[in-house]
């Protein structure tokens, strides 16, 4: 995980106000979701192409890269969301 991430973590863990954190949650599923969405448009435009043999190798070495997001659910669990 970042440095970027563990302080925003840190910082809403001492947040009191529900209504933020909620917030806060909503944006970030919201910002997941629209970077898959132009992930995928983009990808969909390449595959459109009749791309070479290289491409197609880069094509899918690089659509198997999955991003170090963190998962909503583990969010939850790290800002103690979840009530356990």
């Amino acid at each position: 995980m970042s440095s970027l991430a563990k302080e925003i973590i840190e910082r809403l863990k001492k947040e009191q106000d529900i209504q933020i954190l909620a917030e806060v949650l909503n944006f970030y599923e919201y910002l997941k979701q629209k970077k898959e969405e132009e992930l995928n448009k983009d990808w969909e435009a390449i595959a459109e192409d009749e791309p070479t043999d290289e491409e197609r190798l880069i094509f899918d070495e690089y659509k198997n890269i999955k991003e170090d997001l963190t998962p909503l659910n583990d969010l939850v669990k790290e800002l103690n969301l979840d009530g356990k």
